[in-house]
Protein backbone atom coordinates (compact mmCIF):
# COMPACT_ATOMS: atom_id res chain seq x y z
CA UNK A 1 0.00 0.00 0.00
CA UNK A 2 3.25 2.24 0.85
CA UNK A 3 4.54 1.45 -2.71
CA UNK A 4 1.29 2.90 -4.78
CA UNK A 5 1.18 6.27 -2.73
CA UNK A 6 4.76 6.96 -3.06
CA UNK A 7 4.78 7.96 -6.74
CA UNK A 8 1.82 10.02 -5.71
CA UNK A 9 3.39 12.07 -3.27
CA UNK A 10 6.56 12.51 -5.43
CA UNK A 11 4.27 13.98 -7.87
CA UNK A 12 2.65 16.03 -5.39
CA UNK A 13 6.14 17.26 -3.50
CA UNK A 14 7.29 18.35 -7.17
CA UNK A 15 4.01 20.16 -7.94
CA UNK A 16 5.14 22.12 -4.37
CA UNK A 17 8.34 22.73 -5.50
CA UNK A 18 7.29 23.98 -8.76
CA UNK A 19 5.29 26.43 -7.68
CA UNK A 20 7.24 27.58 -5.13
CA UNK A 21 9.76 28.13 -7.99
CA UNK A 22 7.49 30.16 -10.00
CA UNK A 23 6.71 32.34 -7.62
CA UNK A 24 10.38 32.52 -6.27
CA UNK A 25 11.41 33.81 -10.12
CA UNK A 26 13.58 36.97 -10.43
CA UNK A 27 11.79 38.12 -13.34
CA UNK A 28 8.42 38.33 -11.21
CA UNK A 29 9.74 39.65 -8.50
CA UNK A 30 11.11 42.22 -10.58
CA UNK A 31 7.75 42.74 -12.22
CA UNK A 32 5.90 42.76 -9.28
CA UNK A 33 8.05 45.46 -8.20
CA UNK A 34 7.73 47.55 -10.89
CA UNK A 35 3.78 46.92 -10.57
CA UNK A 36 4.05 48.28 -6.87
CA UNK A 37 5.80 51.50 -7.87
CA UNK A 38 3.37 52.45 -10.65
CA UNK A 39 0.42 51.77 -8.48
CA UNK A 40 1.93 53.51 -5.77
CA UNK A 41 2.22 56.65 -8.51
CA UNK A 42 -1.57 56.01 -8.96
CA UNK A 43 -2.20 56.47 -5.75
CA UNK A 44 -0.96 59.83 -5.25
CA UNK A 45 -2.19 61.30 -8.50
CA UNK A 46 -5.95 59.76 -8.11
CA UNK A 47 -6.47 61.99 -5.72
CA UNK A 48 -5.84 64.76 -8.50
CA UNK A 49 -7.13 63.58 -11.29
CA UNK A 50 -10.90 62.86 -9.18
CA UNK A 51 -10.70 66.73 -7.93
CA UNK A 52 -10.26 67.70 -11.92
CA UNK A 53 -14.14 68.35 -12.34
CA UNK A 54 -14.08 70.89 -9.84
CA UNK A 55 -11.35 72.51 -11.48
CA UNK A 56 -13.20 72.46 -15.11
CA UNK A 57 -16.28 73.88 -13.61
CA UNK A 58 -13.90 76.87 -12.23
CA UNK A 59 -12.64 77.23 -15.69
CA UNK A 60 -15.81 77.23 -17.46
CA UNK A 61 -16.83 79.75 -15.21
CA UNK A 62 -13.94 81.84 -16.06
CA UNK A 63 -14.21 81.46 -19.69
CA UNK A 64 -17.70 83.26 -19.92
CA UNK A 65 -16.17 86.85 -18.81
CA UNK A 66 -12.71 85.72 -20.48
CA UNK A 67 -11.27 87.83 -24.01
CA UNK A 68 -9.24 84.44 -24.83
CA UNK A 69 -11.64 81.72 -24.92
CA UNK A 70 -8.87 79.61 -26.94
CA UNK A 71 -6.69 78.92 -24.08
CA UNK A 72 -9.79 78.15 -21.74
CA UNK A 73 -11.24 75.41 -24.23
CA UNK A 74 -7.43 74.02 -24.53
CA UNK A 75 -6.97 73.92 -20.71
CA UNK A 76 -10.09 71.91 -20.52
CA UNK A 77 -9.30 69.59 -23.46
CA UNK A 78 -6.15 69.08 -21.18
CA UNK A 79 -7.95 68.56 -18.38
CA UNK A 80 -10.29 65.99 -20.06
CA UNK A 81 -6.91 64.03 -21.57
CA UNK A 82 -5.81 63.25 -18.37
CA UNK A 83 -8.74 61.72 -16.84
CA UNK A 84 -9.50 59.67 -20.24
CA UNK A 85 -5.63 58.79 -19.94
CA UNK A 86 -6.15 57.94 -16.32
CA UNK A 87 -9.35 55.75 -16.63
CA UNK A 88 -8.05 54.09 -19.73
CA UNK A 89 -4.93 52.85 -17.58
CA UNK A 90 -6.79 51.84 -14.90
CA UNK A 91 -8.96 50.02 -16.93
CA UNK A 92 -5.72 48.61 -18.71
CA UNK A 93 -3.68 47.56 -15.47
CA UNK A 94 -2.83 43.98 -15.26
CA UNK A 95 -1.15 42.41 -12.45
CA UNK A 96 1.90 39.82 -12.21
CA UNK A 97 1.08 36.07 -11.61
CA UNK A 98 0.70 35.42 -7.79
CA UNK A 99 0.05 39.16 -7.06
CA UNK A 100 -3.72 38.89 -7.98
CA UNK A 101 -5.41 40.89 -5.85
CA UNK A 102 -7.64 43.84 -5.53
CA UNK A 103 -6.81 47.11 -4.25
CA UNK A 104 -8.64 49.55 -1.96
CA UNK A 105 -8.19 52.93 -1.04
CA UNK A 106 -10.25 55.12 1.34
CA UNK A 107 -10.33 59.00 0.42
CA UNK A 108 -12.22 61.26 2.83
CA UNK A 109 -14.29 64.38 1.62
CA UNK A 110 -16.64 62.37 -0.22
CA UNK A 111 -19.12 62.96 1.11
CA UNK A 112 -20.48 60.86 4.80
CA UNK A 113 -18.14 58.56 5.83
CA UNK A 114 -15.37 56.99 4.19
CA UNK A 115 -15.22 56.44 0.17
CA UNK A 116 -13.61 52.77 -0.66
CA UNK A 117 -11.98 52.94 -4.11
CA UNK A 118 -11.68 49.41 -5.93
CA UNK A 119 -9.14 48.75 -8.41
CA UNK A 120 -9.53 45.81 -10.22
CA UNK A 121 -6.58 43.92 -12.26
CA UNK A 122 -6.95 42.23 -15.15
CA UNK A 123 -5.69 38.70 -15.10
CA UNK A 124 -2.42 38.28 -15.67
CA UNK A 125 -1.64 37.36 -18.81
CA UNK A 126 -0.28 33.85 -20.31
CA UNK A 127 3.44 35.08 -21.01
CA UNK A 128 7.21 34.62 -20.03
CA UNK A 129 8.75 36.11 -17.09
CA UNK A 130 10.27 38.52 -18.77
CA UNK A 131 7.68 39.69 -20.50
CA UNK A 132 5.65 40.42 -17.81
CA UNK A 133 8.64 42.99 -17.09
CA UNK A 134 8.04 44.83 -19.89
CA UNK A 135 4.43 44.59 -19.30
CA UNK A 136 5.14 46.24 -16.49
CA UNK A 137 7.64 48.94 -17.34
CA UNK A 138 5.38 49.79 -19.84
CA UNK A 139 2.27 50.44 -17.67
CA UNK A 140 4.53 52.37 -15.12
CA UNK A 141 6.00 54.37 -18.02
CA UNK A 142 2.25 55.16 -18.77
CA UNK A 143 1.25 56.06 -15.63
CA UNK A 144 4.54 58.15 -15.53
CA UNK A 145 3.21 60.05 -18.43
CA UNK A 146 -0.19 60.54 -16.93
CA UNK A 147 1.67 61.67 -13.99
CA UNK A 148 3.60 64.85 -15.89
CA UNK A 149 0.59 65.36 -18.19
CA UNK A 150 -1.67 66.29 -14.80
CA UNK A 151 0.89 68.56 -13.30
CA UNK A 152 1.47 70.64 -16.89
CA UNK A 153 -2.63 70.07 -17.35
CA UNK A 154 -2.76 71.95 -13.40
CA UNK A 155 -0.48 74.42 -13.69
CA UNK A 156 -2.38 75.79 -17.23
CA UNK A 157 -5.27 75.98 -15.91
CA UNK A 158 -4.28 77.30 -12.35
CA UNK A 159 -3.07 79.76 -14.41
CA UNK A 160 -6.06 81.22 -16.49
CA UNK A 161 -7.70 81.69 -13.45
CA UNK A 162 -5.53 83.89 -11.31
Amino acid sequence: MIKRFLPLSALLVGLLLFSCQEKENPQLKEAAAIHNEAHEIMESIEPEVESLDSLQSALANKQIAAKDTAAFASAVAALDKVKTDFKAWEENLVTVPGMEHKHEHEHEGHGEGEHHHHHEHKKAPDVTPEQHVEIQKEIKKNIEQIQTELKAAKTQAEALLK
